[in-house]
């Protein structure tokens, strides 16, 4: 079988190190670029549309009814593509290829079906959809701007939902020049079918479908020359258990950008509405469109700045240099603020010339304040988004959930529907900075929560000195490697310490986690910590780039320790990390309810209640830590050579451990 180039996963302690500013311009500069040259892709054809005598803002408006539902398609794309990314890293710390390259063809494939029935629906719902928004004048040109558009959508998902797999996969200049290409054809062949070919609407869609059919073409020439992984023909059988953990760490992009395609519905309806009565002029949805568009193109580079800042912040949250921490924050918020600013004075001193720039003529009061007032709190925009991404990237997937998503959804969508009906279309204006000022206090709760609570001092170095003096790789004989997973209080870790005791080899527990905190740099009590954590995000959790060091280092330290020889090992899904090997053992510790509530009153003076339901909250907990990492089945007896009951008592249980080594071993 053909070797796949494995990433290094512990190269990066000099994210501890290195000055925190060279490290942010070297990750967020490309994570910016790709960003806006991605935002381009939703511009360019209203630059050159807006401009044409014969489209003008009609045509502009047609793009921007069109627009959410291309925003659908990014949002199928990009929640299938993120979560694919983030099953890669999860089964680089499995170590698990096969699983990888499953769950790229898997995404591939349910992305190409997606967007397919997505073609279908949107050509029949077009008529109707237009209707509801009350398209007017524009329906025609929507119609002619869509087709292409709609036929593009396969490439389009396709083209997004692979790109963050290339980033994911150690590539990201790759995945930046891939969608680069397909904006810069884009605009290429824009003026050339729009103007020299004088095919209008359907010149602008051919441009873009071009685009996006390179784009795909290049990024799908990129998987079979991956790093990591090498698809086949199986590769692209779908595996529906891969899916749904994918679409589950995808979600947060998807509702990201369906709230995007929400409010563009929304807003498009009840400016439609307007534009029929006469109240408002035939622009008026065209113009917020392309504010919508340049809002995006600002929030890309917030967002990019913020990404680039992931790694270091995952790292050094991971490592309790908190100092570190704090410094990339605030140098984050920093460029983020100069962003914002320098966004807010051009929206409120050169409305106009904007709009120009898209073809605007006849500007009235409403599309001048679009910029002035719709986007006048732009700033608090990039801080929230920015922030989101702050609290996803050290491992706190709820908090950056409810960011991203309260300002759209919970906030933006009300206020546009409620503001025009209570003071009209000015009021309406101003249901953005209101939204933006409420996400803003949200944030702030959570944000000044977290630092209220982030320990001042980091412990690395004493960690350090701890695992130097007391804590190494034991040397031992050639034998039987025996992993040890067990219910709470059915005293499996006694178990093992008298076997290990009785066979004469190594007994490793807690000393994993302290050998890993010093292969990764992590703290001690952050690899501890996070294995027993308790969310209904766990997946999205574990997921974050932080916690797959954790993971990683683990598991590398499992293989340092199983090829020193023989040993017991209990916890840390040992016997999924050390499955390949021969001399393999691998035993389950289970015991009746009574014994370990029994155990639980005796070890740590619980009452009878209070040890039930630790024993209850401390399976599931390791339940899903064993799922995540594995991807099987905690408990269950087909993954165990050997499932014995604890409450036969420490001495009995190891001895009868023993026996049975020894009686594999005559055989």
């Amino acid at each position: 079988m053909e070797k796949v180039k494995e990433k290094k996963v512990f190269d990066n302690k000099s994210l501890g190190t290195e000055k925190v500013g060279k490290l942010l311009r070297m990750f967020a500069i490309p994570c910016v670029l790709a960003l806006v040259v991605q935002a381009l892709y939703n511009i360019v054809d209203q630059l050159f549309i807006g401009n044409c005598k014969t489209l003008g803002e009609l045509g502009n408006t047609a793009t921007g009814l069109i627009f959410p539902l291309t925003m659908i398609a990014y949002a199928i794309g990009q929640c299938i593509g993120d979560g694919a990314a983030a099953c890669m890293s999860i089964n680089q710390g499995r170590n698990d290829n096969s699983r990888t390259h499953k769950s790229v063809g898997t995404s591939i494939v349910i992305g190409a079906i997606f967007s397919v029935v997505l073609t279908g629906i949107c050509f029949g719902i077009l008529t109707p959809f237009l209707n509801f928004v009350q398209a007017g004048d524009a329906s025609g040109f929507a119609k002619e701007y869509s087709t292409w558009i709609f036929i593009g959508f396969p490439f389009y998902v396709l083209g997004t939902i692979i790109n963050p797999i290339i980033r994911s996969d150690g590539s990201p200049r790759f995945a930046m020049l891939a969608i680069a290409s397909g904006a810069i054809i884009n605009i290429v062949f824009d003026p050339i079918f729009i103007f020299g070919a004088n095919m209008g609407m359907t010149g602008a869609a051919v441009a873009t479908f071009i685009g996006q059919l390179f784009t795909f073409a290049l990024s799908m020439a990129y998987l079979f020359k991956s790093k990591t992984f090498r698809l086949k023909l199986k590769s692209f059988v779908p595996d529906f258990k891969l899916l749904w953990m994918g679409l589950k760490l995808g979600i947060s992009s998807f509702l990201t950008q369906i709230s995007i395609a929400v409010i563009s519905i929304v807003t498009n309806k009840i400016l439609g509405a307007r534009v029929a009565t006469g109240e408002l002029g035939s622009g008026a949805v065209g113009f917020l469109t392309i504010a919508f568009k340049v809002f995006g193109i600002v929030v890309s580079i917030a967002i990019g700045i913020a990404c680039g800042g992931q790694p270091i912040l995952g790292y050094n949250y991971g490592a309790k240099k908190y100092d570190r921490v704090k410094k990339t924050y605030k140098l984050i918020m920093l460029v983020t603020i100069i962003v914002g600013i320098v966004a807010t004075l051009i929206f409120e001193l050169c409305p106009k010339y904007i709009l120009q720039l898209f073809g605007g003529k006849n500007l009235d009061e409403f599309s001048i304040n679009i910029f002035r007032i719709y986007l006048c709190l732009i700033l608090l925009t990039c801080v929230t988004k920015a922030s989101a991404i702050f609290f996803q990237s050290i491992g706190q997937p709820g908090k950056a959930m409810t960011i991203a998503v309260c300002r759209d959804f919970l906030f933006l969508v009300p206020l546009t529907i409620v503001f025009p009906i209570v003071g009209g279309i000015k009021l309406f204006l101003w249901s953005a900075p209101v939204a933006d000022v409420l996400t803003l206090v949200v944030t702030a709760i959570f944000t000044l929560v977290f630092f209220s609570k982030l320990r001042k001092k980091e412990d690395t170095h004493e960690v350090l000195k701890v695992i130097s003096e007391n804590k190494s790789l034991k040397n031992s004989t050639e034998g039987v490697i025996v992993t040890i997973s067990r219910e709470h209080g059915a005293g499996g870790r006694e178990i093992g310490k008298k076997l290990a005791e009785k066979l004469g080899v190594p007994f490793y527990d807690k000393e994993i986690t302290l050998l890993a905190a010093k292969e990764s740099g992590l703290a001690t009590d952050y690899i501890a910590g996070f294995e027993q954590a308790n969310t209904v995000l766990y997946s999205l959790y574990l997921s974050c780039e932080v916690n797959q060091n954790a993971i990683n280092a683990q598991s590398q330290i499992l293989n340092e320790i199983a090829d020193k020889g023989s040993c017991v090992i209990v916890g840390r899904a040992a016997d999924y990390v050390l499955r390949d090997r021969k001399d393999l053992c691998k035993v389950f510790v289970y015991a009746p309810m009574e014994y370990k509530i029994s155990r639980g009153m005796k070890n740590y003076g619980d009452d009878e209640k209070t040890a039930k339901a630790n024993v209850k909250k401390a399976d599931k907990k390791r339940a899903l830590y064993y799922k995540n990492v594995t991807g099987q089945k905690w408990a269950s007896s087909e993954n165990y050579n050997l499932c014995v009951d604890g409450s036969l008592g420490v001495d009995a249980v190891a001895q009868m451990i023993a026996d049975y080594l020894a009686s594999r071993e005559t055989k």
